[in-house]
This record gives C-alpha cells, structure tokens and sequence, in this order.
C-alpha cells in the first residue's frame, strides 16, 4: 500500500515543463531606428503533469509568445525549456505538443472532417489509426453531428471546437491553447470543461491563455498573471471543478447537448 502511495504521489509530482530564465525581444523598424521591444522578461516557471494552468495577462502581456516558444515555434534569446526532462533547441522539440492559437485557419472549402484529416496527416499516423483519430476527436468535442458541413458555414464557437479537436489527434502530452477556447463561453461549457479535465486525467498536462481569469477559474488548477513580459504572480485555485467519473476522452457521448446542435 505504501508503495503504490508513493507511486502515485511521485506521479502527480512530476514535472511535464521547466522554463528558466526565458528572453524574448522583437525588433522593429529600419536598422537606423530599429526599436527593441521586450515580449518576455526572465520567465521562469514550472508545470506538473496533468496540470490545467491557466495563463492571464492583456494583449501585449506576453502570453502568445510565451506559447510559441514553448511549442518550439518560436526561438528564444535566452533561456531554457525542458519538456518531459527533454530540452528544446533549435534542432529539436520533444514529441507530443499540441499548439492551438487564439484564430485557426482551414480551409473555408473543406467539410469539418476533411479539416481534421488534412491536420492528422502532419502526424505519423497509419491510415486506420488516423481515420480512427479523426473520428473520436470529432465525437470527443461533439462535432460529429457537424462533419460534414464546410468549415466556412460554421459559427465561431464551432471553430472553436474544431480547434480543440485538432489539439487532440496525435496522442498529444501537453496541449497549449492560446485563447483558442475565449469569447465564446466555452470555457463556461460542461461539456468541455468534461474534456479537458479528463485529459488531465490521462496524464495530459494544458495550459491555456485568457485575457482575464474569469473564463479559467473554473476549470484551472493554477493561474499565472502575466504583465509586461513578466510573471507577476503564480497562484493555485481551490475551486476548480473535475468532472465526477473518470472515463476515456474518446469515449461517444450518450447525447449531443442541444446547444451544439443547433450552433449554426
């Protein structure tokens, strides 16, 4: 007993990420009157494994590129980022990150399904595997009853959720999402709130950026202000709220809630 105690404390404890010391600077203008702007000023922080952590600050707070630096998409002046005990260079980034921005862009002709299958084939995915993906994904935010319908007639909580849905296919380890699920209530949303807390619950580390922490109170187990480029405070929420029964995020819901029926 004691054992499998330890265990599983060890578990919980683990860290997904550890960021030291990052420096990020734009640089904007002629070469003559080139300006340096600061977008991150010597943040450091650390992310346990199966972690919801919020990340809040306004526009220009240095949310978005924060996230970009942590998916390996963008490089830092200085710093380090060790995902999963492995560090990100400029030649490698660990496997398993999901990255989702605020605005995704797809093809306005394709259907919601053929979006997400364009998506999965940037994955090392077996045809079966992928289509199998593709499938419980759509189920996972309840898009399903959406596929086949062009991207271009859905309504932007729709997008949203094709969003999230593209965050999951690939069997991700951390999901990032850059605003992707703000503004349109989504965050308020059981059936999501469900999703993400049982993604959690696999082990799935996610952090998410809000403009304000309203949205993220709910469902966040820790909020990270951010201001200026710097962490301005790092403090844990007692009311997040976990769904009631572990179950597999895949798993076919029993309903459509009527509200995603009928998002036009």
């Amino acid at each position: 007993m004691q054992c499998a105690e330890s265990c599983e404390t060890n578990a919980e404890n683990r860290l997904a990420l550890s960021v030291r010391g990052l420096n990020k600077t734009y640089h904007s203008g002629a070469r003559s009157r080139a300006m340096a702007i600061p977008a991150l000023r010597d943040v450091s922080l650390d992310v346990r494994a199966g972690e919801i952590v919020g990340l809040v600050g306004q526009p220009g707070a240095g949310k978005s590129t924060l996230l970009l630096c942590l998916a390996g998409l963008l490089r830092t002046d200085e710093g380090t980022i060790n995902w999963f005990g492995e560090q990100i260079t400029g030649h490698h980034v660990p496997p398993g990150l999901a990255y989702a921005p605020q605005r995704a862009g797809y093809y306005s002709f394709l259907t919601v399904r053929e979006a997400l299958e364009y998506y999965a084939t940037l994955h090392d995915l077996s045809t079966a595997n992928r289509a199998a993906q593709v499938e419980a994904a759509l189920r996972a935010v309840c898009l399903h009853i959406h596929a086949t319908r062009r991207v271009s007639t859905l309504s932007a909580s729709l997008v949203q959720r094709l969003g999230l849905a593209q965050s999951l296919i690939g069997s991700p380890r951390a999901i990032l999402l850059d605003e992707t699920l703000c503004g349109e209530g989504l965050l308020f949303d059981p059936d999501v709130v469900s999703v993400l807390t049982r993604l959690t619950r696999r082990g799935i580390t996610i952090i998410l950026a809000a403009p304000n922490p309203v949205e993220l109170h709910r469902i966040a187990a820790r909020i990270i202000h951010m201001v200026e480029g710097r962490v301005v405070s790092s403090r844990r929420e007692s009311d997040a709220a976990p769904v009631a029964a572990e179950q597999s995020v895949f798993e076919i819901p029993g309903r459509v809630p009527r509200r995603v029926a009928e998002q036009g």
